[in-house]
């Protein structure tokens, strides 16, 4: 009796799987193989997470971020597999994931989450102990961004106070404003 117990990170069985009918009968495909996304995937998740809306009286083009992550999985999704029969990525939309349980579609993204972090580790972005310490949850958090609320008065204060917009631009571009630009010009 083999004792293997060596993991396909590409492939994944679900709880329920994806249902379809098929010659008058519901089947679900179960397992599912996974693979790395490239750049031409994600702009492909960008297109399908446009729409245009109106606003303000003019057409606007915006991106869901909830459709964008969505179709980022779905680009994920080698095929979905039942038995003999399969149903390849380039038919994997986001009509076809919605039909997912929600407990199977958090299965996919959790695997593609890993499937992430190890592609991070293998290419060197982080290392073993790094890709260890998500998964044992004891990563610590990212340093603190930048503050982005414009010059601060007081240089070396904890928090400074936000900076109204007109008042950042004036100081940067040297206009007049209701504070006097500082050490623009020198």
């Amino acid at each position: 009796m083999s004792t293997d117990t060596t993991i396909d990170l590409f492939t994944l069985h679900l709880r329920v799987g994806l249902p379809v009918e098929r010659d008058g009968k519901p089947i679900y495909y179960r397992t599912v193989k996974l693979r790395e996304t490239s750049v031409a995937d994600e702009r492909w998740a960008v297109r399908q997470a446009e729409r245009v809306v109106l606003w303000q009286g003019q057409p606007r083009l915006v991106v869901s971020d909830a459709d964008f992550k969505l179709a980022l999985t779905a680009r994920h999704i080698e095929s979905f597999l039942c038995d003999s029969l399969r149903i390849d990525g380039d038919l994997i939309d986001l009509d076809l994931i919605g039909k997912l349980q929600p407990r199977d579609l958090a299965l996919i993204e959790e695997r593609v989450f890993l499937v992430e972090m190890s592609a991070r580790l293998r290419f060197g972005e982080i290392t073993q102990e790094q890709f260890d310490a998500v998964f044992a949850g004891t990563a610590q958090e990212p340093a603190a961004a930048p503050l982005s609320v414009g010059p601060a008065d007081d240089a070396g204060a904890a928090a400074p106070g936000a900076v109204p917009g007109p008042v950042v631009l004036a100081v940067h571009a040297g206009a007049g404003a209701d504070q006097q630009a500082s050490g623009v010009g020198r």
